[in-house]
């Protein structure tokens, strides 16, 4: 062989041997790449879901911000299924924060005020804040509780006496509004007028009222209805002497049918 031959078998050995450790070697860029993790960015000419960081800020589990606020329509969570009379007990137990220390008795005006004010965070304060607010979501129990413990009338003044005898009471008719109530006494007016041979064919007696309200309940429900109509009545003495007449000097002890008409206008 001469020596300009091995020469050239040398050098296309060393040719194959760098060309082998380059295959077998990554390039740096591929180094660099493989270093930094597996990439989910993917070409525009391939199809399926895209994992760019964009999507993934837009959706609602990475970026939920402030927690909702309060939806008052919903029902309060503690007093929204309480009872009428569980509702007023909670306000008598707590009667004290809800009356200024300059007032003599709790005010529809301090209930208002209650309820008007934020919720704090703090459990015992919001519970006076949600026992407001509730309150004042049952116009009709606010009525009741407004009612005076003697006349029945409402006077802006909800005392302790007041809050008591609406919770006692057992009867069905109490949360009426007294137009309510002058209206139950017209839809039953023949069953509360004297019979048909008597004087008071014509008119109801308003001695009646005290007569049907002392009797005792029979489990029988039309007789049953009147005496607890009777008994709401007799604890509304305003409105039985307006159900006379609204005038005070033209009432008479009879309730006709006219006199509950103009009352009800």
């Amino acid at each position: 062989m001469s020596v300009s031959a091995s020469n050239q078998a040398f050098a296309s050995s060393t040719d194959n041997l760098a060309q082998t450790r380059a295959d077998a070697q990554p390039s740096a860029v591929a180094k660099a790449a493989g270093a930094a993790g597996p990439s989910f960015e993917q070409s525009a000419s391939q199809s399926g879901p895209v994992f760019d960081s964009a999507a993934q800020s837009r959706k609602p589990g990475f970026n939920p911000g402030p927690p909702p606020r309060p939806n008052p329509t919903l029902p309060d969570p503690l007093y929204g299924k309480q009872s009428n009379e569980l509702l007023a007990q909670g306000l008598l137990n707590k009667y004290d924060k809800f009356k200024p220390w300059y007032a003599p008795t709790v005010t529809p005006e301090h209930i208002n005020n209650m309820a008007g004010r934020p919720l704090t965070g703090f459990s015992k304060v919001d519970e006076n804040i949600r026992l407001a607010r509730e309150l004042l979501k049952r116009p009709g129990l606010m009525q009741a509780l407004d009612r005076n413990n003697g006349t029945g009338a409402l006077d802006k003044s909800l005392s302790k006496q007041d809050i008591s005898k609406f919770i006692l009471s057992s009867n069905p008719l109490k949360l009426q509004d007294d137009r309510q109530l002058a209206q139950n006494v017209l839809n039953n007016f023949n069953a509360l007028k004297g019979p048909w041979w008597s004087a008071d064919r014509n008119a109801i007696d308003v001695n009646t009222f005290a007569k049907f309200a002392s009797r005792p309940l029979y489990g029988h429900g039309p007789t049953d209805s009147i005496t607890q109509l009777s008994r709401e009545v007799m604890a509304r003495s305003e409105l039985k002497g307006s159900m006379d007449n609204v005038f005070g000097f033209l009432r008479d002890g009879k309730i006709t049918r006219d006199d509950l008409y103009r009352l009800l206008r």
